[in-house]
């Protein structure tokens, strides 16, 4: 291959030498468009190879057809992920000191430069054969290389401040309690980029049902509350651990890994001990007061929630099965103290009825779906039906006193709220998947945090100038609108503020830093003035010459005289903004509709109403024999390998022929 690489680099250098891809206002028709910025937390890899390509032949193509193309690029250094990966060198964590020296070559001798996340980054985006730099010019990309920024840039912390001065003012940065993700050992509110493992993974609010057992509290934590009616038993895991800890005055039995979560979601915690559990024993059950025995299943997680698990097995798939397997098998019984009579005699019992399904949906289920252990993975398929199908379209039976004849959807929180006021119900937040796992190496957590500073994405007035921006974008595939519409809908508070890791301070409070996905929103105008930004000194960039540059608010002679800043530079600028916005095309990750690009549409409908991006283009992701690729985990193939052996048009014509871009490329 090495005659192809000498070609490569022959015509590489040409393209350099003639500024062939040096972008500049010239009166043509112009086409804009960007791609995810990478984080540096490891090398270029295929999977990055097909996301950065596809714009790449997009740009080229435009071109060719007399378009005035820009195509740019930058890193993203900010947030934790780098300080992580920092920390674990720092602690000589074995698998990844493995993956620096063996997978990508570091020596020992240079390790321990790699323990300062400034070094690690540049190292990744631009200092080495392994960077996304070298990994992009190998592939031929027809990038202005003029606009390269990283996100701690003094002239970028600048512009993020002006960013979040305007966010301020407009009202919509809050302080308040808000359940976060955190990682205890970052001592920070996590996001999706900030993780090894749990991407995508969201917080539900459970409801923790108080079952009583002399004087003992077994809260077990529920999505549907209005079920308490059909509990038959309690289940508990009887391989895992289970302690007694003062809850807020009261003695809980949680499993022992719950009780730092009842801590970090602000219950007082007072003494803990462990205790061995007593198959024989009921509880009484909270609502209806009625006596259910204690059962052992396998299938509770003591990770999950408290690992205590109430029992509907009407209405609940793994409820069913449990019970099934106990009642079929009486040594199960005698090996954990279970009474007899307790498992014989229990029947499910029928609370919700649906149209089309049976007296009992999870027992219809189970058995179309040919269901019989705890341990089938088709029974998180048939709970999801089950719940799915009950929410939308149940109505509580008649009889159930008080709520009969709600539908489920009002019965869920009629039944929350009284059992709440009452005090026989508690609140718990945990997640929708786990485990959930920071790039430090640190288990994350659910947090309830109560002087977190947020971004009000819930406020309405933000969401329709969202949505109005949205209806007018190209969305590619187009089925992914719905996908936007969605998260605009849902979207809350996000926490966008940390207390440690790189970045921009926040305006408001410098001991904060805006975290990774808040400082991202809108970098593609900066894009526009990156390389004229970078002849002025940073301290001279005030609010108000963003100001001018993106508005054109004020006289470019008095805020040159006030700044300094040549006035020819600042209508130079405000010229370049003008001409290359609105952005036409923004290419990311499909993963990232439910985050950072529905957040490049809050910002954008909220700062340049006018000029919001014309169009999306969503991708599928690259996955390493059936894994994602994470250059954290190592299972990734290199840029600088796959160019090196086949040449950077092989790899390229690889990358686009296997699968559209938005489906996942394997």
């Amino acid at each position: 291959m090495i005659g192809l690489q000498n070609i490569d680099a022959k015509w590489q250098q040409k393209w350099r030498d003639a500024k062939l891809f040096e972008a500049n206002p010239n009166g043509r028709p112009k086409f804009y468009l960007t791609v995810a910025y990478p984080y540096v937390s490891g090398p270029m890899h295929i999977g990055h190879g097909r996301t950065y390509t596809v714009p790449d032949v997009v740009a080229r193509y435009k071109r060719m057809r007399g378009f005035n193309v820009l195509f740019p690029m930058a890193y993203h250094f900010t947030g934790t992920p780098i300080v992580g990966a920092a920390k674990r060198v720092v602690r000589r964590e074995q698998e990844f000191v493995r993956v620096l020296t063996q997978r990508y070559g570091i020596s020992e001798k240079e390790l321990g430069k790699f323990e300062d996340p400034h070094y690690f980054a540049n190292y990744f985006a631009k200092k080495s054969d392994l960077s996304y730099r070298k990994g992009m010019e190998w592939l031929g990309y027809s990038i202005d290389w003029r606009r390269e920024f990283t996100t701690v840039d003094p002239h970028y912390s600048k512009f993020i401040t002006w960013q979040y001065h305007k966010l301020q003012n407009a009202g919509l940065i809050v302080k308040g309690k808000h359940p976060v993700k955190w990682c205890p050992g970052c001592g920070n509110p996590v996001t999706d980029h900030d993780l090894l493992e749990g991407e995508g993974a969201e917080i539900s609010e459970f409801t923790l049902l108080k079952y009583r057992m002399d004087g003992y509290v077994l809260p077990a934590a529920t999505l549907r509350p209005e079920t308490v009616f059909g509990v038959t038993n309690i289940w508990l895991n009887p391989d895992a651990r289970y302690v007694v800890a003062d809850v807020d005055g009261e003695k809980w039995i949680v499993s022992e890994q719950a009780v730092e979560k009842l801590r970090l979601q602000g219950y007082k915690i007072g003494m803990v001990e462990p205790i061995s559990i007593d198959f024989s024993k009921e509880v009484v059950v909270p609502l209806t007061h009625k006596r259910v025995p204690i059962l052992p299943a396998s299938f509770v997680d003591p990770n999950n929630a408290t690992g205590v698990v109430g029992s509907v097995p009407s209405h609940a798939p793994y409820d069913y099965v449990a019970l099934l397997e106990l009642q079929r098998r009486p040594e199960l019984a005698v090996r954990y103290g279970v009474k007899r009579e307790a498992i014989i005699g229990l029947k499910p019992i029928s609370l919700i009825e649906v149209e089309g399904l049976g007296e009992s949906p999870a027992i219809e289920v189970v058995n179309r779906m040919g269901i019989e252990h705890q341990s089938d993975p088709k029974l998180e398929d048939a709970t999801a039906e089950v719940y799915r199908t009950e929410f939308a379209k149940g109505m509580i039976r008649p009889w159930v006193e008080r709520y009969g004849g709600m539908p489920v959807s009002q019965a869920k929180l009629a039944v929350r709220e009284d059992m709440i006021r009452n005090g026989e119900a508690a609140t718990m937040y945990e997640f929708s998947t786990i485990p959930v796992t920071c790039r430090c190496g640190t288990k994350v957590m659910v947090k309830v945090v109560e002087d977190q500073w947020f971004l009000n994405y819930a406020d309405e007035g933000w969401k329709t100038k969202a949505r109005e921006c949205l209806k007018r974008m190209h969305l590619v595939p187009p089925e992914t609108r719905a996908q936007f519409e969605h998260t605009i809908d849902w979207l809350h508070e996000w926490p966008c503020a940390r207390s440690v890791g790189l970045g921009t301070p926040a305006p408001w409070d410098p001991k904060w830093i805006i975290e990774s996905l808040s400082d991202s929103t809108i970098y593609m105008a900066y894009y526009t003035i990156s390389h004229l930004l970078k002849t002025i000194d940073p301290e001279k960039l005030s609010d108000e010459v963003f100001d001018y540059i993106f508005h054109g608010k004020g006289d470019p002679n008095e805020i040159s005289s006030s700044t300094g800043i040549e006035s020819g530079k600042l209508e130079q600028m405000r010229q370049e903004f003008e001409y290359w916005y609105p952005m036409d095309y923004r290419m990311s990750a499909n993963e990232l509709i439910s985050n950072h690009l529905t957040f490049h549409i809050f910002h954008h409908a909220l700062l340049f109403p006018d000029r919001c991006p014309r169009g999306i283009v969503s991708f599928g992701m690259a996955v390493l024999e059936g894994q994602k690729m994470s250059s954290s985990k190592g299972n990734i193939i290199a840029i600088n390998e796959a160019v090196r052996e086949h040449g950077a048009d092989t790899v390229r014509l690889y990358l686009m022929s296997v699968a559209e871009p938005w489906q996942d490329l394997d």
